[in-house]
C-alpha cells in the first residue's frame, strides 16, 4: 500500500505556473483594450472639455499597461495602432450612432454663413442654423466638419441631424448616413495588427519566463 506524499510543515506552497499567470493579462491586452479604446474614442465625441481629457487620459493608461505587458517593441506596435484605431473609432461611433438615433429637421435655414480662424491660421466656415419646426427659434451652429461649406448662403433650406442625447454635435444630412465603408476597413486593418503585435508580444514574454 503508498501512502501519499505531504509536504513538510512551513514549507512554501508550490509556485504557479507561467502559464497561469500570462492568461489573465493576455486576455486583457487582447480583448480588453480595443473596446477601452472605442470608449475612449466615443468619449472625445462630446463636445465638452472634460469628457474629452478623460478619454485621452483613460486611453494614454490603457496603451500603457498594454505596452508594458505586451514588451518593448510589440508593445510599441500596440501603442502605435491602438492610438491610431482611437482616431478613428471615435467618428465611426459618432457616424453610427446620428444614422440609427439622430432626430431630424428637415426644413432648417441657414441664418448666418462666417469663419473663423482655425490652426494654422486658415480661415474655416461656420453656419448658423436656424429650426422652423418644433424647436422653432433654437439656432445652433455647424462647422465644416459638420457640413457646413463656404458656398451655403443665408436663407438656404437644408435638413439638420440632431442627437437627442446632446452627446454630438448637430450636423448636417450629408454628413449623418452611416459609416463610410473605407472607414470599417480602416478599422478592421488597424485591429487586425493591433491584436497581432499584442499577441505576439505576449507569446514572446511566454516563452522568455518559460
Amino acid at each position: 500500500m503508498t501512502t501519499a506524499h505531504t509536504a513538510p510543515a512551513g514549507a512554501a506552497p508550490p509556485a504557479r505556473g507561467p502559464g497561469r499567470r500570462w492568461w489573465p493579462a493576455t486576455l486583457w491586452v487582447t480583448l480588453g483594450t480595443p473596446p477601452a479604446l472605442a470608449g475612449c474614442g466615443w468619449l472625445g465625441q462630446d463636445a465638452g472639455l472634460l469628457a474629452t481629457l478623460l478619454g485621452v487620459v483613460v486611453a494614454l493608461l490603457v496603451l500603457a499597461v498594454a505596452w508594458i505587458l505586451c514588451g518593448a517593441k510589440a508593445g510599441a506596435g500596440v501603442a502605435v495602432f491602438g492610438f491610431a484605431f482611437l482616431l478613428f473609432v471615435g467618428p465611426a461611433l459618432g457616424d453610427y450612432a446620428m444614422q440609427e438615433r439622430g432626430v431630424r429637421h428637415d426644413d432648417a435655414v441657414i441664418t448666418e454663413v462666417s469663419t473663423y480662424r482655425g490652426k494654422g491660421g486658415e480661415r474655416r466656415p461656420v453656419c448658423t442654423v436656424a429650426l422652423t419646426d418644433t424647436d422653432r427659434g433654437r439656432t445652433v451652429e455647424i462647422g465644416d466638419t459638420g457640413g457646413c461649406t463656404r458656398d451655403f448662403t443665408p436663407g438656404t433650406h437644408v435638413t439638420l441631424v440632431d442627437d437627442p442625447e446632446g452627446h454630438l454635435a448637430p450636423r448636417l444630412a450629408d454628413k449623418a448616413d452611416g459609416v463610410a465603408p473605407y472607414l470599417l476597413w480602416t478599422l478592421a486593418a488597424l485591429l487586425t495588427a493591433l491584436e497581432t503585435c499584442a499577441l505576439y508580444g505576449r507569446l514572446r514574454r511566454r516563452r522568455r519566463h518559460a
